[in-house]
């Protein structure tokens, strides 16, 4: 009951109604690995979609392909680590050259990580594996994507993102300003995209409960899985909104707007309660892809 109240069960649109906005077009899943990008990546493969598998390993995009290949469907896989720009536009040339422009690309892939300030004071490549997993690397392969996608005059851009960026949390300060850097600037680059019949989606996701947060949050019930984020996003697809963000972490933020300081000791006292810190690739945070 709580987790359907916190809007953490979502109903994700029809097959017929997903099929009919991806069917023999291409979608870019990055992270599709594991976790949400891989659920994700299968089930618009089902719905008709050719697939192309962005993730650090082709070994363990492989499995994933072979999914889709066996229900018929196509995927592509393209290995790249996005902690490096250079690689990033080298993986969206190959998309490009290999499968085309695609219609809708799941920037999923990124890198979590849960360390106070005092901790990573002497580790400054904490900040920028980070920061490159998170915004430069989404940045770089979109360089190549977007301008693609514009000239053909139709897509969709959709960002995994977290309630991070809605509520600042201490233990996140590295993970939350990566993730909304990325976020702001898909939401400066939307109506330059909008022109030219391109949308943009923003999906800030609580808690999931994936092998990577599992180190952090244990056997947390009150927590979306992967197959939930993946209804989330086939909706976003056949609806196409700015925003997909829990109601009470928009009303949340709001609060600590208005009221600078406010949430402070309730953010303290909640940290504390998480223990050690804990990172990872792909999907350790409140509210991270994996």
């Amino acid at each position: 009951m709580l987790p359907a109240l916190l809007g953490l069960r979502p109903v994700g649109p029809s097959h017929t109604a997903l099929a009919a906005r991806v069917g023999g077009r291409v979608v870019v899943v990055t992270g599709a690995s594991r976790g949400i990008g891989a659920d994700a990546a299968q089930r618009l493969a089902l719905a008709g979609a050719r697939v192309v598998l962005v993730a650090r390993d082709a070994q363990t995009l492989e499995p994933v392909a072979r999914r889709i290949r066996a229900r018929g469907g196509w995927a592509l896989v393209v290995p790249a680590d996005l902690r490096d720009p250079d690689a990033a536009a080298a993986a969206a040339e190959r998309i490009l050259a290999e499968a085309g422009t695609p219609e809708i690309v799941v920037s999923n892939a990124g890198h979590s990580i849960r360390r106070r300030l005092v901790d990573y004071a002497d580790r400054p490549h904490d900040v920028t594996r980070t920061i490159g997993v998170n915004y430069i690397g989404p940045v770089a392969l979109l360089q190549v994507l977007a301008p693609a996608m514009i000239a053909a005059g139709r897509g969709q851009i959709i960002s995994i993102g977290s309630i991070s960026i809605d509520v600042p949390a201490p233990g996140w300060s590295v993970y939350g300003a990566s993730k909304t850097a990325f976020d702001v600037w898909l939401r400066a680059v939307a109506p330059e995209l909008s022109p030219h019949g391109i949308a943009v989606t923003s999906i800030h996701l609580p808690l999931v409960r994936t092998r990577m947060s599992a180190p952090t949050y244990g056997d947390a019930r009150v927590a979306m899985r992967p197959v939930d984020v993946s209804k989330l996003i086939a909706r976003a697809i056949v609806d196409r909104p700015r925003l997909i963000s829990p109601w009470w972490a928009r009303l949340a933020g709001a609060v600590l707007v208005a009221f600078p300081g406010l949430g402070d000791p309730v953010l303290l006292a909640y940290e504390r309660r998480l223990g050690a810190g804990g990172t990872g690739p792909g999907g350790t945070g409140p509210g991270t892809p994996g």
